[in-house]
């Protein structure tokens, strides 16, 4: 009786050891599967994420396209209100340094179409910077061969030009083909608000700034660009802030067709807020 009783303790015990076993093994089995469908699901978010920034970009406008705009309603250059070079020495997080690369970006295409080679050549060495603190080096460096050829052109304002669009074109094909969607995004963000923020500046401080009212009255595709990329990238902590931040921006552009010095006086220290929370 006692050796029934044994066997049968130990029959079921080590049924017990194999369906544990069998569990084990499936949780196992399970967790590697768990494992591998988010990384599936993860690669195809991040190409998904990749292929709507590329496409609200290649659908918006760009901020250094303003440049010449500026130029044309007769701007003067004004480097005081540019964000100064030692600014990028503060810029600690991955988000930080991408916006204010963004500004810099327009800031350089600002200084070489009013002939500011001097200015140019100070930014380009600070987005090289930026460029290696990001880890995109490789991906651009075609980029940086071009800013080597804007140092030897400082002086000359036709070739500065020249270049320093081949600079931000072979940046846009690059970074459309790369996989640093978030850090196209952000660059994009923050070369448009600089825009928004030299372009209210200057029609703020011209005696007639009647030219530069009409282009403030048509930039609501421009700020409307900048909260389609900051709403598809606020997943991120470190974005969201200015998503919300942006939109009293978009409200104002919805609500205000045409802006005259009185809708100039309202959205100028809005954008300026916005701007200067940036860098």
């Amino acid at each position: 009786m006692k050796t029934h009783l044994f066997e049968s303790f130990l029959a079921l015990a080590l049924t017990a050891l194999m369906v544990a076993g069998c569990n084990n093994t499936g949780r196992q089995a399970k967790a590697a599967n768990y494992q591998r469908d988010n990384a599936v699901v993860a690669a195809v978010d991040t190409a998904k994420l990749q292929t709507q920034i590329i496409e609200i970009i290649r659908n918006s406008p760009h901020g250094t396209e303003l440049v010449d705009m500026l130029n044309k309603a007769g701007a003067v250059y004004m480097v005081d209100i540019t964000v100064p070079v030692e600014r990028a020495e503060k810029m600690m997080t991955t988000t930080s340094k991408c916006l204010v690369g963004g500004m810099y970006g327009f800031d350089t295409k600002y200084a070489s179409v009013y002939n500011r080679g001097d200015v140019s050549l100070k930014i380009n060495n600070v987005l090289l910077k930026i460029i290696a603190d990001l880890g995109i080096g490789s991906d651009i460096d075609i980029v940086k061969n071009y800013m080597v050829r804007i140092a030897n052109n400082k002086s000359n304002k036709d070739s500065l030009e020249i270049l320093t669009g081949k600079v931000f074109s072979e940046y846009h094909k690059q970074m459309a083909s790369g996989s640093h969607a978030n850090i196209y995004a952000l660059t994009t963000i923050g070369s448009n608000i600089e825009a928004l923020y030299i372009l209210t500046q200057m029609s703020l401080y011209a005696k007639d700034n009647s030219k530069f009212l009409e282009l403030m009255s048509n930039q609501k595709e421009r700020v409307g660009s900048v909260i389609k990329l900051l709403e598809a990238i606020s997943g991120d902590e470190t974005v969201k802030p200015y998503f919300e931040s942006i939109k009293p921006i978009m409200k104002f552009f919805e609500e205000n067709r045409t802006i005259g010095n009185a809708e100039l006086k309202t959205i100028a220290p809005e954008i300026e807020k916005v701007r200067n929370s940036m860098i």
